[in-house]
């Protein structure tokens, strides 16, 4: 994907709009729709106060297909998904360079059909989390608990309902449309503040895809048919994300940002599997705190 981001890259330099260093991967494109396509690229303005929406909180997963103990994470990630009532945004890493993450074998033998592995991944677990030491393990708007960023199953139920309690100061609103025969879709990103926020923020965007069936190791079994869920495919920003542009300041009520993005989904996705996440995510200091999060289907 480097090419396409660097692309991507010129573009916003011709429009005299300033980005951070993309990381290096290759994989599917990415285009910031220009203005004559009628989908408003980029634009600032202030409207009528939206009412704050509920806070979804956003759950990064690090975890393995020959992880053993990593299936149970899964269900307790989805029994804390119901538990808040569906206000959860899940992102599963597979990194690379780690034992448990490599594709299932069996006395030698191969026996996953694919390879969740990323660069995206791996990058964001050395850089954003300091370094992957045990899976499973998650984290939670990326605020830490009892000092720790990336903590072990026990601490999960609570760390999301904390987070759950608190009110997010923006909305994110999402809607994307897909071309069957292109493969390209439009998502349309619409953050609407609801408080005043202080600090200065990024937004990440990434596609995940959900109900792949492989093999993965159970306690001391392999289930060969398992149903792998929000696997993270490509983040398409930078992975310490896009800085919302100073032309929205100041961040206050009333204040609304569009932005929209042309993507080209991986021929070997299943495009109906396929959504888009979207959170903003504070960027001063060490402070990483996830605002709000949401997620829309490639395909509605």
């Amino acid at each position: 994907m480097l090419n396409n981001k660097l692309s991507f890259f010129r573009i916003f330099m011709f429009s005299g709009i300033l980005l951070i260093n993309s990381c290096t991967e290759v994989g599917p494109g990415i285009e910031l729709i220009p203005s004559t396509l009628g989908v408003g690229s980029d634009t600032a303005y202030t409207t009528a106060i939206e009412n704050p929406a509920t806070k979804k909180v956003l759950a990064e997963e690090f975890t393995g297909v020959s992880c053993p103990p990593c299936p149970n994470g899964h269900k307790l990630m989805a029994s804390i998904y119901d538990q808040l009532n569906g206000n959860l945004v899940v992102i599963s890493y597979h990194i690379k360079n780690y034992p448990q993450t490599a594709p299932v074998e069996k006395d030698g033998q191969l026996i996953s059909k694919y390879d969740f592995r990323t660069d995206d991944a791996t990058d964001i677990g050395k850089t954003l989390f300091n370094g992957i030491s045990a899976i499973p393990a998650a984290s939670f708007d990326r605020t830490a608990v009892s000092g720790e960023l990336l903590f072990s199953t026990p601490k999960w139920p609570n760390a999301a309902q904390v987070r759950a309690s608190e009110k997010s100061p923006v909305n994110i609103h999402l809607a994307s449309s897909y071309s069957d025969s292109t493969r390209e879709a439009i998502l349309k990103l619409k953050f609407a503040y609801t408080s005043e926020v202080l600090t200065n923020h990024n937004y990440t965007v990434g596609v995940i895809e959900d109900s792949i069936i492989d093999a993965q190791k159970k306690d001391l079994e392999i289930i060969k048919e398992y149903v792998h869920k929000h696997v993270l495919r490509d983040i398409i920003t930078p992975i310490y994300g896009t800085p919302v542009p100073d032309k929205v300041k100041p961040f206050i009520p009333g204040k609304v940002y569009e932005h929209s993005i042309r993507y080209t989904l991986d021929s070997s996705w299943k495009a109906s599997h396929c959504s888009f996440v979207v959170f903003l995510h504070n960027s001063d200091g060490g402070n990483k705190e996830v605002l709000q999060a949401e997620e829309i289907s490639v395909i509605n």
